[in-house]
């Protein structure tokens, strides 16, 4: 789905990067720019920098940097056109689609969005302003809520009655069929009309990683309920699909990047609780078996997860089920255990948040756990069980993609359980997939290329350095014009510079279908750069202005360096390199030729040549200005 180039200008314009970093970070102005502590690595002194005036942030730190779009995608781990549809939402800006059909569905689907948002203001205006609400209120306090929980969580009731949203959501402009395609209503058996779906129920709504209410959790009050089931939910829609979703991770992302750990509950409650005695980075997994699309979101913020285990819930089980799906994933898993008959929620409201945080600075390692299960159950007691026992942590063992941590662990079993290692390492090759056994089809070697992709993730390669005149002549470019652009492009080629990515960017400026009226650097951020690149060029940007060796050895100070200045000098420096290369490889061709008794007279013509070039570079270049 394509957004139209006038919606992302407009989006880019609207959007102030001062104030869509502060959201995230504590920014004190400095001189010109802001500097705070760096929301993508932790770090206690402040190298993280953002320029109101260019509409860009780096961090001195970590390298990271960009534009306002490259904030969001960076931050929330999504894609250009999904941080354009954030900060678009925040503006109050419509996406312009270029496609009709595409338009269609995403006005069809911002319908549902707006039903959605409108069914939570009404479930928690009924909490707050009926008589019949009061109950659902008074249950929500007996849970320990306080009013700013519930209103940060937006908890709601649903009235107790057929026909009270359907009513409502008319008056309010809702149609029957976007109230059908939500979830919020259900038709009756007769085929004739619909009924309110959630009567009666304490409403919990489900918030999508963005922020928009995208379905609703429903809890039991009345005990003549003829629905089935302490907790309800909303159905699959095109908005809410349970597998895909975690609940919490909204209200949690920002507290699990920085602790890099997601703590897992099961349940509503049990979130609210413990993320309102001060651990936040928690998310529930609605008492469901891990999935794909899960972890997939979760490893956005971490790779690490505290499974909060209760032996008293179905639930719990259920989500342990998926550990062996987080393991494969490169998930490190730990499990928090509680007394029998707590759950967090009940826990918490006990024993208090710091006692909490002390079980949780106790969690084992998943294997650990699993073993000392198998321990308590007594299947250490029997070969039989012993067998299937260490049979079965094995196979959780050969779901983890590094072979080294692997080692570690069957290590760490085979002293445990006085098991011989050879043993263990048998029986995990039985498991390992052909793809990932040690010297398969290319013998004993690892593969390095594939370690380097599990075990680094997405680390950058590091670039050859980049030469004082190369960031002289792209700042230049930066903050010159159009007819600056075409003088550096007229007498300098991207090979003559020696950084790799300083060519592409030389490149890239001179190809801009822009570079007729140059772009800005936040527009070349969007619409040209690499993640490398961007940094490189949020680097240069915002970093102070650092002067190639030919102004340092000038007699005057320049405090404002005007970039024809610059660029000129610049030029002259990496030409002068150029040329010095010709001139030492035709160097040592002469003195080949003179060894083998060759023609010699060609590298001497070649040598006048290049030296009168240098001669001419000296003497400066013309300038249209000048």
């Amino acid at each position: 789905m394509r957004i139209s180039q006038t919606t992302i200008d407009d989006v880019r314009r609207a959007s102030d990067i001062v104030e869509i970093v502060s959201a995230h970070v504590k920014l004190k102005k400095r001189g010109k720019n802001y500097t705070g502590l760096c929301p993508f690595h932790t770090e206690k002194t402040p190298s993280f920098t953002v320029s109101a005036e260019k509409q860009m942030y780096h961090c001195f730190g970590c390298g990271k940097g960009g534009n306002v779009f490259t904030f969001v995608m960076d931050l929330e781990k999504v894609s250009f056109a999904e941080a354009v549809r954030s900060l678009a939402a925040r503006a109050g800006i419509p996406i312009a689609e270029e496609s009709p059909a595409d338009a269609e569905r995403q006005s069809e689907l911002e319908g549902l969005y707006q039903a959605c948002r409108i069914a939570g203001r009404i479930f928690h205006e009924n909490l707050r302003e009926t008589e019949e609400g009061k109950k659902a209120l008074e249950y929500f306090k007996k849970r320990g809520f306080t009013d700013e929980t519930i209103d940060l969580f937006g908890l709601g009731y649903s009235v107790n009655s057929w026909d009270a949203l359907i009513n409502r959501m008319k008056d309010e402009g809702v149609t029957p069929e976007q109230l059908m395609k939500t979830g919020l209503v259900r038709s009756r058996e007769t085929g004739e009309g619909i009924y309110d779906y959630f009567r009666g129920r304490g409403m919990f709504p489900v918030f999508s990683t963005s922020g928009r209410v995208v379905g609703f959790g429903a809890r039991k009050l009345w005990s003549d309920d003829p629905v089935q089931g302490k907790y309800i939910n909303s159905p699959e829609t095109p908005l809410y699909n349970k597998s895909r979703l975690l609940y919490g991770l909204f209200y949690s992302k920002d507290a699990i990047r920085q602790e890099d750990c997601a703590l897992m509950v099961e349940g509503y409650a049990d979130l609210i609780s413990v993320f309102q005695a001060g651990v936040q980075n928690v998310v529930a997994s609605s008492g469901t078996a891990l999935t794909e699309e899960q972890l997939n979101l979760l490893g956005r913020y971490s790779k690490k997860i505290k499974l909060v285990y209760d032996a008293d819930s179905a639930g719990s089980a259920a989500t342990l089920r998926g550990v062996d799906l987080a393991l494969a994933h490169d998930f490190d898993v730990e499990v928090v255990t509680l007394p029998q008959g707590e759950d967090p929620d009940s826990f918490v409201r006990t024993h208090g948040g710091a006692e909490f945080r002390e079980r949780i600075g106790k969690a084992v390692s998943f294997i650990d756990f699993k073993a000392q299960e198998f321990l308590a159950s007594g299947a250490f007691a029997t070969p039989e069980g012993k067998t299937k026992a260490v049979r079965s942590i094995v196979q959780s063992i050969a779901k983890m993609k590094d072979e080294l941590k692997r080692n570690f662990y069957l290590k760490d079993v085979s002293g445990k359980y006085d098991i011989y290692e050879s043993v263990l390492h048998r029986e995990l090759e039985r498991w390992l997939s052909p793809v990932r056994r040690p010297g398969s089809a290319k013998g004993n070697f690892p593969n390095v290329e594939a370690e380097s992709k599990t075990d680094g993730g997405n680390r950058p390669e590091v670039p050859a350095s980049l030469s004082p005149a190369e960031r002289d002549l792209i700042k230049a470019l930066l903050e010159g014009d159009a007819e600056l652009a075409r003088y550096v492009s007229s007498n300098i080629l991207p090979d003559d510079l020696t950084n790799d990515r300083a060519k592409s960017i030389l490149r890239k400026i001179g190809e801009s279908p822009r570079s007729g009226n140059p772009a800005s650097e936040t527009e070349l951020l969007n619409e040209l750069m690499s993640d490398e690149e961007r940094q490189l060029i949020s680097d240069i940007v915002l970093s102070k202005y650092e002067l190639s060796e030919g102004w340092k050895n000038m007699e005057h100070e320049i405090d404002e360096p005007d970039p024809w200045q610059v660029a000129r000098e610049a030029i002259r420096v990496l030409k002068r390199a150029v040329l010095q290369k010709k001139l030492d490889e035709n160097q040592a061709g002469l003195k080949e030729a003179q060894k083998r008794g060759s023609e010699a007279m060609p590298f001497l013509r070649k040598q006048q040549e290049l030296l009168q070039a240098m001669k001419k570079l000296e003497q400066g270049l013309s300038l249209p200005r000048e």
